[in-house]
């Protein structure tokens, strides 16, 4: 089968969102909060710790990863218009929009439905307002709009959402809820999902995945991540810190390489 994206191509972009600056980004939350990391009073070590932080900014870094490839998938089949607009004086923002066959594709995507009561009726009416957005804009064009939960294992306020939905049906406007593969069936473009299910789980299985806290392998690349997006003050209050010096930097930097970034930033 002829596959849409190229495997590399998928895990270049998927890298490029969930790791960019990673490094930076735990360097700069140590010296925020290093009590977060380090303490008697803390039943993980610092290594479990940094594991856990750098794995949940993974996980919202991977939802911006899904909505960036599926804009790549769409791409490749329909017209992708500006996710970017203002209404009524403010700025609102599209996960998906695009154009075919003279109508306007709207989607409101998220990873998983397990918002509680309060978060999903502003998610809702949040979508509600980005479809009169698009009716007003586009008078003269069928509207097609969509909430799609892409991880269909988790469907807590299904019956929230469609009840909604269907209330609020109307001309101009087609409304729909997804879940999982629903969306691309709905499209009549099941390939779509199909490929990026079976990139996920070939990264997943692979090296590429594991969560690597030796921060000196490929050291030009991260030293240059971290001059660029950690500020000298931070280095200060990271170095100012003996637990933090103690505890932490053997783990990021075994050899001691951070030394390096001190050396240039003419940090004593």
């Amino acid at each position: 089968m002829v596959s849409i994206i190229k495997y590399e191509e998928f895990v270049d972009t998927l890298k490029s969102t969930v790791y960019k600056n990673a490094k930076a980004n735990l360097i700069n939350k140590v010296a925020a909060n290093p009590a977060r990391y380090i303490g008697i009073f803390r039943t993980t070590s610092p290594e479990l710790k940094l594991i856990q932080n750098i794995t949940q900014s993974h996980e919202i870094s991977f939802g911006d990863f899904i909505e960036d490839i599926i804009t790549i998938y769409l791409g490749h089949y329909y017209n992708n218009l500006p996710k970017r607009a203002t209404y009524k004086n403010e700025v609102i923002l599209f996960d998906q929009l695009f154009e075919y066959n003279d109508k306007i594709f709207m989607i409101e995507q998220k990873m998983r439905d397990d918002h509680d009561s309060s978060k999903k009726r502003g998610q809702f009416e949040n979508f509600l307002k980005k479809v009169e957005y698009l009716k007003e804009t586009y008078p003269n064009k069928h509207i097609e709009a969509g909430m799609w939960f892409i991880d269909q294992s988790l469907v807590k306020n299904k019956r929230y959402y469609q009840e909604r939905i269907n209330e609020n049906q109307n001309k101009g406007a087609n409304l729909h809820l997804f879940y999982g593969d629903e969306f691309t069936r709905y499209l009549e473009k099941e390939t779509i999902w199909d490929e990026m299910t079976e990139y996920i789980f070939n990264w997943k299985m692979s090296e590429d995945s594991k969560i690597e806290l030796n921060f000196e392998n490929d050291w030009e690349e991260t030293k240059k991540e971290l001059l660029n997006n950690v500020s000298k003050n931070t280095w200060k209050k990271i170095i100012k810190n003996e637990n933090v010096v103690r505890e932490i930097l053997p783990i990021l930097f075994p050899t001691g390489k951070y030394k390096e970034i001190l050396e240039i930033l003419n940090i004593k």
